[in-house]
């Protein structure tokens, strides 16, 4: 298989992002890939793929772990009638973006990953094709849940955050 694989991650976060929006569970202005630069408010969701390992030694096949961070604001609106407003916006969230990652045929997550794969081939033909002309053959081939936890807090307890992890195996180019 020829190169580049120097970019999965990158590939692999913007595929998730577009996913997650294409399916309902955050917008443009609040889904974010890891190397995105817009600004990020709260509540958002930022795609971070961790370390890659050869999944088949030599063949551009890795699995990566995944981090899906939701942030959610914690502080409490003077005007919000409802003091529990923010947590419940945060866990809306946090169920949304989760369901929308566990689709499940019954066996196992293949759903997920399929359209995981479609979502970042489309951005290649999409309104940023410009800058989404490597994702035309890229592929997730499996997708697995691999648990969630905290993130980190802010130093002033102003923010929530949590962690949902998934393992991806994933490819630059086509492995159908």
């Amino acid at each position: 298989m020829a190169a580049p694989y120097h970019n999965l991650r990158s590939k692999l976060n913007r595929a998730i992002a577009a996913y997650l929006i294409g399916a309902g569970a955050g917008t443009v202005d609040d889904t974010f890939p890891a190397t995105s630069v817009k600004p990020k408010g709260y509540l958002n969701t930022t795609i971070k793929s961790q370390i890659g390992r050869p999944e088949v030694p030599n063949t551009g096949i890795y699995r990566i772990t995944v981090h899906v961070i939701i942030r959610g604001s914690a502080v409490m609106e003077n005007a919000e009638p409802n003091l529990e407003s923010a947590r419940l916006g945060f866990e809306d969230r946090l169920s949304t973006v989760c369901d929308a990652l566990m689709q499940s045929d019954g066996r196992g997550l293949k759903v997920t990953a399929t359209a995981i794969t479609a979502a970042g081939r489309a951005l290649a033909t999409g309104d940023d094709a410009a800058n989404n002309a490597d994702m035309g053959d890229f592929t997730v081939t499996a997708w697995y849940d691999a648990g969630f936890g905290a993130g980190e807090a802010d130093a002033e307890g102003t923010a929530w955050e949590e962690v949902l992890i998934f393992e991806a195996v994933c490819c630059a180019k086509n492995v159908d």
